[in-house]
Formats: C-alpha cells, sequence, structure tokens
C-alpha cells in the first residue's frame, strides 16, 4: 500500500517540478533543493523495494 502512495507521490512531484521548475527558481534554491532531495529519496526506497521484491521472486 505504502508502495502505491509512494509511487503516485513521486509521480506527481516529478511532473510538478517539469511545470513548474520556473516559479520554484523564483521561490529560492532552497525550495529547489528540497524538493530535489524529496524525489531522491522517494526514488532510492522505490529502487530499494523493487530489489527486495524482485529478489525474493
Amino acid at each position: 500500500m505504502i508502495l502505491k502512495i509512494l509511487s503516485v507521490v513521486f509521480i506527481i512531484l516529478f511532473i510538478a517540478r517539469i511545470l513548474f521548475a520556473r516559479k520554484l527558481k523564483e521561490m529560492g534554491k532552497a525550495a529547489d533543493r528540497t524538493l530535489n532531495l524529496f524525489l531522491i529519496a522517494i526514488a532510492i526506497y522505490l529502487g530499494l523495494q523493487a530489489l527486495f521484491v524482485y529478489a525474493m521472486a
């Protein structure tokens, strides 16, 4: 369940990052950096989760 939620959040944030890139630059480097770190954290978690799921199969 949490994997599905994180997958959806990752996709939404990734699309929002693309659509609102100009607005994030106006907000400053802190907002841009925070979103990047959050996306990286979710991507690492999803990658590890997929690794464990496919390793068990």
